[in-house]
C-alpha cells in the first residue's frame, strides 16, 4: 500500500514533462495530458482510501530515496499518509480536476495556454508533496513549489504591470515564510540532532508527554511554524496579500487562493501540533491570531467593491476560524471546514465573472441611491472610522512597507557608491583573506576566530542591501547577489565539525547558476536590449527561451530544492550553534533579501510591458 504514495508524486511529473513536448497550440493533447494526470491521481487516491480503511485506518510511512548523507546528516524523502493529509488530498485532487476542465475554455486562444497548464500541474505536485510529506525537508520542497508557481501564476498576464507588480509583493511574504519553515527545519535538527519524521510524533493520534522539555525551545519551534503559517494562510498582519494575488487568472485564483494553497497554513499546525500541544500560551496566541484575522477580515469583505477582492477576505475569515478550531484541539472540525470552504470559494470564484456581469446589469435598470450616512454623534463617528479603515483594508499594505521594506531600502542607500568595478574591488581582497583564515584557522587567535563568522555575514548583507536597491544594471544586481552568497559561505566557515564538502557543494550550485545568469544578460546586452532595473522591460515577449534559461538560473541561486545551494543551505544552517543569534540573524535577513532579489531581476527583465512600437502594448491593469 506504501508504494502507492511515490506514484502520487510520479504521476503529475510525468505529466508535466509530456506537456513540454507540445507547442501553445495544441490545447486539446495539453489539456489531455493534464486532465489524466490529475484523474489518474484521483483513482490512485480512491484506491489508496479503501486499502487504507481495511488495514484499520493505520498512518502509512514511505522511505523515499536519500539525497546527501554524511556522517550524522541525512537528506532524504519520505512520504507519510494519515486522516488529515488523505482528506486533503482528496479535496486537492477533486478540485484540480474542476479547475483543469473549466481552463480548458477559460485560457483558450490565450498566449500563454501551455505556460499556464504547466505552471498548474507543477503546483499540483507541489501540494500533493507538502499533504504527503513525510519529514520537514520533504515539506519545506513542496512549500518552495508553492510558493513558486504563485509567483508564475499571480503574474500570468506579464505584459500588464500590476499582475507583475502584484506576483512581486506576493513572493516577498512567500520569502519570509520559507525562511521562516527553513529556520524550523535548523532549530529541530539542533534539538533533536535529526531530521523530523512525522510517524515519529504521534501526539496527534494518542496522548503524550510534551516533546520539548526546554523553555526556549517550547517556544522557538512553534514559533516559527506558526509564523510561517500565519503568512502562507494570509492571517493579521499578512492579510492584505491575498487580494493582490487576483490579478492572475480566475482560475488560479480559485484553487491557490480560494481553496488549496491558502489553507496550507491550517496544514501545517495541524502537522506541527505536537510541538505547541501542551504549550497553553500558543493555544491563545493561535486562536488570538485567528481571531483578529475573522474581525478585520470580514469588516474589509463588507465594504469592497471588487467581487473577487470580497471572497478573498470572505475566506481568509474563515482560515481565521480554523486557526480558533486548531487552538481549541477541534482538528477535525477544521478539517471539515477546510473541505467546506474550499468548495464554496472555489465555486464562488469560478461563477464571479457572471455574478460580476449580472450585478452591473442590474444596477444599470435598478439603481437605488444609498441612503445618507449620518456623521453626528460619536457612534456615527466610530461607524465611519471603521469603514475608512475597512476601506484602506487597516493599511496592512503600507504598515509592512514602511516598517520593513522601507528601513531595508534606507540601509542600502547608504552603500549608493558600489559599482560594478568597486563590488570587485572591495570584496575580493577581504575574501581572499577570509579564504586563507578558513584553511588556516590554528594562525589566527582564538578571540579573533570568534568574531569572524557575524563579520564575514555583516559584509555580505552590505552588498546584499546595496543589490537591493539597485537600479542602473541588472548585472550589477546579480554580480552583488552572488558576492553575498560567496560571504555567507565565509561565515559557516569557522565553527568546529566544518565540513568543507558542504561548502563546495553549496558553492557549485552558486557558480553555475551566477554563470548562466551572466551569461543571458550579457545576450541581451549583445542584442541591445535594456538591461537596467528602473521598469520593466518585457524581454520575454521576443526571447522566451532566455526567460526560461534565467528562471532556471534564478531558482538555483535562490536555493530551490532539490538544487545544490539548497542542499548546502540546509547542512550549513546546522552549523550555526544555538548561542550565535547575531550570526542566525544575519544570515536569515540575507536568504529574505536574496530570493527577493532574485525574483526582482527576473521580473524586471523579462516580464512587463513591451517597449517596441512595433509590439502591441496593453493597459495598465486589466
Amino acid at each position: 500500500m506504501n508504494l502507492i504514495l511515490p506514484i502520487l508524486l510520479i504521476v503529475p511529473l510525468l505529466a508535466l514533462a509530456i506537456g513540454f513536448l507540445f507547442n501553445n497550440k495544441d490545447e486539446r493533447p495539453i489539456f489531455v495530458a493534464t486532465a489524466l494526470g490529475v484523474g489518474v491521481n484521483f483513482i490512485f487516491l480512491i484506491l489508496l482510501a479503501l486499502l487504507w480503511a481495511s488495514n484499520g485506518f493505520e498512518p502509512v510511512y514511505y522511505q523515499g530515496p536519500v539525497l546527501y548523507h554524511q556522517a550524522a546528516t541525512e537528506f532524504s524523502i519520505g512520504l507519510f499518509l494519515d486522516a488529515y493529509s488523505l482528506v486533503y488530498l482528496l479535496t486537492a485532487t477533486f478540485l484540480t480536476g474542476v479547475i483543469v476542465t473549466f481552463s480548458k475554455y477559460y485560457i483558450h486562444r490565450e498566449k500563454g495556454y501551455k505556460r499556464f497548464f504547466n505552471n498548474l500541474k507543477f503546483f499540483y505536485f507541489g501540494l500533493v508533496l507538502v499533504l504527503l510529506s513525510g519529514n520537514l525537508e520533504t515539506l519545506f520542497v513542496g512549500w518552495e513549489v508553492l510558493g513558486v508557481t504563485s509567483f508564475f501564476l499571480i503574474g500570468f498576464y506579464r505584459e500588464r504591470y500590476l499582475p507583475v507588480k502584484n506576483a512581486l509583493k506576493v513572493v516577498s511574504l512567500y520569502r519570509v515564510a520559507d525562511i521562516a519553515l527553513l529556520l524550523g527545519i535548523w532549530v529541530c535538527h539542533h534539538y533533536f540532532g535529526h531530521s523530523i519524521n512525522f510517524s515519529e510524533l504521534d501526539g496527534l493520534h494518542n496522548p503524550q508527554a510534551h516533546i520539548l522539555d526546554e523553555s526556549f525551545y517550547q517556544f522557538m519551534i512553534p514559533g516559527v511554524f506558526l509564523l510561517a503559517a500565519m503568512v502562507k494562510s494570509a492571517q493579521f498582519p499578512f492579510s492584505f496579500w491575498v487580494p493582490r494575488a487576483m490579478e492572475g487568472p480566475t482560475t488560479s485564483s480559485a484553487i491557490f487562493y480560494g481553496s488549496l494553497s491558502v489553507h496550507i497554513g491550517v496544514f501545517l499546525l495541524i502537522r506541527t501540533a505536537p510541538f505547541w500541544e501542551e504549550n497553553l500560551l500558543f493555544h491563545w496566541l493561535i486562536g488570538g491570531v485567528g481571531l483578529l484575522t475573522c474581525i478585520m477580515a470580514t469588516l474589509t469583505a463588507r465594504v469592497q467593491s471588487s467581487i473577487k477582492t470580497q471572497i478573498a477576505y470572505s475566506s481568509i475569515a474563515q482560515i481565521g476560524l480554523m486557526f480558533m478550531e486548531v487552538a481549541l484541539g477541534w482538528y477535525g472540525v477544521a478539517l471539515i471546514h477546510f473541505v467546506g470552504n474550499a468548495l464554496l470559494r472555489s465555486h464562488q470564484l469560478l461563477v464571479s465573472p457572471s455574478v460580476l456581469s449580472y450585478r452591473i446589469h442590474d444596477q444599470f435598470f435598478h439603481f437605488a441611491p444609498p441612503a445618507a450616512q449620518g456623521t453626528q454623534g460619536l457612534w456615527n463617528k466610530i461607524k465611519l472610522s471603521i469603514y475608512v479603515l475597512s476601506i484602506k483594508e487597516f493599511n496592512l499594505d503600507r504598515f509592512m512597507y514602511r516598517f520593513f521594506w522601507n528601513p531595508l531600502k534606507v540601509a542600502g542607500n547608504a552603500f549608493h557608491f558600489l559599482d560594478e568595478k568597486k563590488t570587485y574591488m572591495l570584496a575580493l581582497p577581504p575574501f581572499l583573506m577570509g579564504l586563507y583564515a578558513v584553511y588556516h584557522q590554528d594562525l589566527l587567535p582564538a578571540g579573533l576566530l570568534r568574531f569572524l563568522p557575524e563579520a564575514f555575514a555583516l559584509f555580505g548583507l552590505i552588498f546584499i542591501l546595496k543589490a537591493f536597491v539597485e537600479r542602473k544594471s541588472a548585472r550589477s544586481s546579480w554580480v552583488l547577489i552572488i558576492v553575498n552568497q560567496l560571504y555567507q559561505s565565509l561565515s559557516f566557515g569557522f565553527n568546529e565539525a566544518f565540513d568543507f564538502n558542504q561548502v563546495h557543494l553549496y558553492l557549485s550550485g552558486i557558480f553555475i547558476s551566477g554563470i548562466i545568469g551572466v551569461l543571458v544578460i550579457n545576450q541581451l546586452r549583445n542584442k541591445r536590449e535594456a538591461v537596467s532595473l528602473h521598469q520593466f522591460h518585457g524581454h520575454s515577449y521576443e526571447y522566451p527561451k532566455l526567460a526560461f534559461i534565467f528562471a532556471i538560473a534564478c531558482l538555483g541561486l535562490a536555493g530551490f530544492p532539490i538544487t545544490p545551494t539548497f542542499i548546502g543551505e540546509d547542512l550549513l544552517l546546522g552549523h550555526i550553534h544555538e548561542n550565535q543569534f547575531p550570526l542566525l540573524i544575519l544570515i536569515v535577513l540575507n536568504l529574505i533579501l536574496d530570493g527577493l532579489v532574485i525574483f526582482r531581476i527576473y521580473a524586471r527583465l523579462f516580464l512587463g510591458q513591451h517597449k517596441k512600437g512595433y509590439h502591441e502594448v496593453a493597459y495598465r491593469s486589466s
